[in-house]
């Protein structure tokens, strides 16, 4: 049997073992499996839709729900990628190159089944490497210089706790020593939000290197170059640019402090180029390292991005956790364009969200 279709199965034997031993009553279908769940009205929401909700692929609905329904759309959309094509994450969980990352493809398949039905309850039946209560202890060390704005690493950074912590002291976009920002290097930090990634990158690779910081949302964006103002950083150069497969125009839907380009209903237009573009216009000698993190639009991005990709093979951290197949489709395509890419996995916190693909191509040694 593939190895994605036993840990899905071995999540929900686990699953209704758990909501059996709470006495729930009620069945839900989801991905052509069935199994006991607690009515709650997300529940009642999915009983109603079916597996069509897999096919609500507007962000700005899901904004109309809490944080755990935007988790489970996502998780649904997993579980049936998953469950009609076992063997697509198998071919991924084969390319991991260590054995940190396949223990998190395992977690991340048993947890996203079990988040599908239960949504953050499956916390109680595969609990992340970083629990919860270590995350709250993370964010209680947070040094607070005035309501809403924190000093750390010798930045004074206004943000919310929640990203602080996953930026500075997680380091959510690094991989141990394998896969980070160097001294000197070129990087783009692609959804750089309020700017505490760019501040994070513009330490890393220091006075000789350089970051460009996309960030279309004008709020978000706004209190990014207020950030980088506030510690004069000067290696830093704010964009106010959406990034997809190609130029052009599109609306942006904001919404609880982050936002996702959408082909349809927005509440700002905003301009969109892509990296081959902007790498081209630029005149850039080089590009090291791509960080991504734009509510599911990575594909797209990655899609405009693939001279750059070819011609200076950079190192990239991607967020993976957006849409269904993005464990498949993101390394897939990057696979295309550069064979030699090494992969890893790593989820960065306590709850559904922020799990990162990293890639990277081997160093080279001499004989």
């Amino acid at each position: 049997m593939s190895h994605t279709k036993e840990l899905i199965e071995e999540a929900l034997e686990k699953l209704e073992n758990f909501l059996d031993a709470k006495h729930l009553t009620e069945d839900l279908e989801v991905a052509n499996y069935s199994v006991t769940v607690k009515r709650t009205g997300i529940n009642h929401y999915f009983n109603k839709l079916g597996i069509q909700v897999v096919r609500l692929r507007e962000w700005q609905y899901a904004q109309k729900f809490s944080t755990n329904y935007f988790g489970k759309l996502s998780s649904v959309q997993f579980l049936k990628s998953a469950s009609r094509n076992p063997e697509s994450f198998d071919e991924i969980y084969n390319l991991l190159a260590d054995e940190a990352s396949k223990a998190t493809f395992d977690w991340y398949v048993q947890y996203r089944t079990a988040f599908a039905f239960i949504g953050e309850e499956a916390y109680e039946l595969f609990t992340p490497e970083i629990t919860r209560e270590a995350w709250d202890d993370m964010e209680k060390r947070l040094k607070h210089k005035s309501p809403g704005t924190f000093e750390i690493e010798g930045f004074t950074v206004q943000a919310k706790p929640f990203e602080l912590v996953g930026t500075f002291v997680v380091q959510q976009y690094r991989y141990g020593t394998i896969v980070e920002p160097k001294l000197g290097n070129i990087v783009f930090d692609i959804g750089a939000y309020v700017g505490d990634t760019a501040l994070w990158f513009s330490k890393a690779v220091g006075p000789q290197g350089k970051v460009y910081a996309f960030e279309p949302e004008p709020s978000n964006f706004e209190k990014l170059k207020a950030n980088l103002e506030r510690n004069k950083v000067t290696n830093v150069i704010p964009l106010q640019l959406a990034l997809s497969e190609k130029e052009g125009e599109m609306q942006i839907a904001s919404g609880r402090g982050s936002s996702a380009i959408t082909e349809t209903a927005g509440d700002t237009s905003v301009k969109v180029t892509t990296i081959d573009r902007f790498v081209e216009a630029n005149k850039l000698p080089r590009v090291d390292f791509i960080k991504m993190d734009v509510e599911g639009y990575e594909l797209k991005v990655l899609a405009g991005a693939r001279e750059t990709i070819k011609n200076f093979k950079p190192s990239l951290s991607l967020s993976a956790y957006h849409r269904g197949d993005d464990l498949i489709k993101l390394p897939k395509l990057l696979l295309e364009l550069n064979p030699d890419y090494k992969f890893y996995l790593r989820h960065c916190t306590s709850i559904w969200g922020d799990t990162v693909l990293y890639a990277e191509l081997p160093a080279l040694t001499s004989d």
